[in-house]
């Protein structure tokens, strides 16, 4: 049945402020008209109405690994665990991130391509999930970061035969770590694994078949490699200096780049924070720097001032980063980068759909897109917190979340 969907406010996610007394039509799916909810048509269709509420659009999440289990040996579950517990725990991630008012995800890093079944279960129906894309298996050099659930390519035609190979099994995206990581033993975080060349040649092949690249960089000469390479999504963006006596190595002109390129970027500036309220044998010193990341939220709060685009990433598997924590992420681009309440909300949803490249069909409520609402108890832009409380998830028009109860 066509619906009508309204609230005490509607917040489109265009960046304009709360508007009263609006509705939302629904007929096939897709959003036909926002209207006075005042002078609503009077007979077909089914009135969806949360006067204390504001209805948004559903939530956008750029960085997932559906396979990997967020808790304590979540990196021997990922080394050792069957396919079978694999496909399992990314059942069960997939209909967690859509039931926390996530319409929208994309997984980069899945093992033994795990996530494309899963993807293609969700658009039979056969079970619960967000509109899904995809980045297949992670491109990493021998002994690279997340090498256990990659590709290892080492020159620059492996790395472009094996993003070529996620391609073919339909991926949208490729992911090539730039650097080492934090979840791989020996792995620098600072040097780079791939010269500029290579992650180019990756990005070029994967533009002909019609695809987008994003890389993980947390030391300073990846992140200058990806913008050389014309890198579509930079990931962490962390700017760790090569020198390990020296935390930071901040580039303005390199950060003025990415915001002139266009260069969408995922900070996950909630990744650590978790871990400072859930993990009881953290350090109280680093709890304490995560909390209040000082140096590091200067320099976002910087790139946000030269233009650079902040997309929502909360990088779900890694350790005590629970697949549902989405809210986390807008909290704390306001607390972290400085973002405006509003902003955030915008960052989570428009642009990123504009980055995942699904904005013509999602992020937004506007006529014609994809009906993906979500019902938050409370007004997330009076209180960014707001959004840790959403009530009802709405996806291509169809309720699978109501009150707090799932509905399938």
């Amino acid at each position: 049945m066509n619906k009508i969907i309204k609230g005490k406010y509607l917040i489109d996610g265009n960046g304009a402020k709360p508007k009263e007394n609006s509705a939302v039509i629904i007929e096939n799916g897709k959003i036909k008209d926002i209207t006075d909810s005042n002078n609503l048509p009077k007979e077909g269709y089914e009135i969806l109405d949360y006067p204390d509420a504001t209805i948004m659009p559903g939530l956008v999440e750029v960085h997932t690994h559906m396979h990997v289990s967020p808790e304590p040996g979540n990196y021997e579950a990922a080394l050792n665990d069957s396919d079978t517990v694999l496909a399992i725990r990314a059942t069960d991630a997939v209909r967690k991130t859509l039931m926390s008012g996530v319409t929208t995800m994309r997984d980069i890093g899945s093992k033994n391509h795990i996530a494309f079944p899963i993807r293609d279960a969700v658009n039979a129906g056969i079970i619960p999930g967000p509109r899904i894309l995809l980045a297949g298996q992670v491109v990493t050099t021998t002994a690279g970061h997340c090498n256990y659930f990659g590709t290892e390519a080492d020159t620059l035609d492996e790395a472009v035969t094996a993003a070529r190979a996620n391609m073919k099994l339909g991926a949208e995206w490729i992911k090539i770590m730039s650097t080492g990581g934090g979840f791989t033993p020996r792995s620098n975080m600072r040097a780079a694994q791939y010269p500029s060349e290579t992650l180019k040649a990756v990005v070029d092949d994967a533009v002909r078949l019609g695809g987008r690249v994003c890389s993980h960089a947390h030391g300073t000469v990846g992140v200058v490699n990806c913008v050389k390479a014309g890198m579509h999504n930079i990931i962490h963006c962390t700017w760790l200096a090569e020198d390990p006596d020296k935390m930071f190595d901040y580039k303005e002109d390199v950060a003025d780049q990415i915001a002139e390129k266009g260069i969408y970027v995922d900070a996950t500036v909630a990744t650590g924070y978790m871990r400072t309220f859930r993990d009881p044998d953290f350090d109280a010193e680093q709890a304490r720097m995560l909390r209040d990341p000082g140096e590091r939220a200067d320099i976002l709060q910087d790139m946000r001032k030269r233009g650079v685009k902040f997309v929502s990433g909360i990088d779900s598997g890694m350790l005590y980063v629970r697949f549902g924590d989405i809210a986390y992420t807008p909290e704390r681009m306001v607390d972290v980068i400085g973002m405006g309440n509003m902003e955030a909300i915008v960052a989570c949803t428009k642009t990123s759909a504009e980055c995942l490249g699904v904005d013509e069909e999602t992020g937004t409520i506007d006529k014609g897109k994809s009906a993906d609402i979500i019902v938050v108890d409370g007004n997330p832009n009076d209180d960014i917190k707001a959004l840790h409380n959403i009530s009802t998830v709405m996806l291509r028009g169809n309720i699978v979340k109501e009150d707090g109860k799932e509905l399938i």
